[in-house]
């Protein structure tokens, strides 16, 4: 009877392995994010840029996501799978476990759980994430193109709805910067024109603090929350909750801007992720 059942849970395994190395198969990236829950801090004791090493190492193509730039992956992010490091609470061992999950948020693959009994939070973290990383041996992994998620485009509704918003805020903002420009000539000498945008530089950087579908800006000198921003699905471009305005990247510097009255503001931000 033992024997029949040990027999059995080895079947049943190697099916759920087989499904798991099929279904992996079909993505082309892995995209590891730069926080993990268990832990504080972008990239903390290393752990998300050691995940992209054992990934890579393992044969998967890995990424932190703006280091992607195929425009495949920008047109259609279902072809990335989003790999996550989870911890399993426990008062004798730190135990970890590699969870790789698609767009969809179905877990496609799941290592087997890294343990380590040091005492020592860096030490533990990285022994027990080798240790569950050695599941990966086996995948084989050969990117196989999948029609049904080729076919999935950037043009699904919430995406495609972000999309326009920033769009249409960007074309609103303009057409007040144009405006504000027109009147300000026909006040003042023809010799003498403003500028219409005001630029200011803030002292203090602001602290990303990640949440749900975006980051709150927590002023370092006041630990005051300045914006709660969130994602907008086009890279380095994040809209401001209950605030007319977006704040995006330009030529390594992030800028804010907004309406105020009559004015467009354009302030340059300290933003440290």
């Amino acid at each position: 009877m033992k024997k029949a059942v040990i027999t059995l849970v080895l079947v049943l395994g190697c099916i759920v392995f087989g499904k798991a190395q099929s279904n992996i198969n079909d993505y082309k990236y892995v995209v590891v994010p730069h926080f993990y829950e268990f832990v504080k801090g972008k990239d903390a004791y290393r752990l998300n840029t050691i995940t992209r090493y054992l990934l890579r190492k393992k044969g998967l193509p890995a990424f932190m996501e703006e280091e992607i730039s195929a425009s495949d992956y920008n047109n259609n992010n279902c072809l990335a799978l989003k790999a996550d490091v989870v911890n399993i609470k426990n008062m004798l061992k730190t135990k970890l476990k590699v969870v790789l999950s698609n767009c969809d948020g179905e877990v496609i693959f799941e290592s087997a759980i890294g343990e380590s009994k040091s005492k020592a939070y860096e030490i533990a973290y990285r022994a027990a994430l080798n240790q569950a990383f050695e599941s990966f041996d086996n995948l084989n992994y050969v990117y196989v193109p999948n029609e049904a998620i080729l076919s999935r485009k950037v043009e699904n509704e919430d995406t495609a709805k972000a999309e326009k918003e920033v769009e249409k805020l960007k074309a609103e903002l303009e057409e007040l910067k144009e405006k504000k420009e027109k009147v300000k000539q026909e006040e003042l000498p023809k010799t003498k024109v403003s500028n219409v945008v005001k630029v200011e530089e803030v002292k203090s950087f602001l602290k990303a603090k990640p949440i749900t579908n975006g980051f709150e800006l927590i002023n370092s000198s006041t630990s005051k929350v300045e914006y709660v921003i969130h994602t907008a699905k086009i890279p380095n471009v994040f809209m401001i909750k209950d605030n007319k305005g977006i704040i995006y990247k330009k030529d390594n510097q992030w800028l804010i801007e907004y309406v105020d009255g009559d004015k467009t503001i354009t302030k340059s931000l300290d933003i440290r992720f």
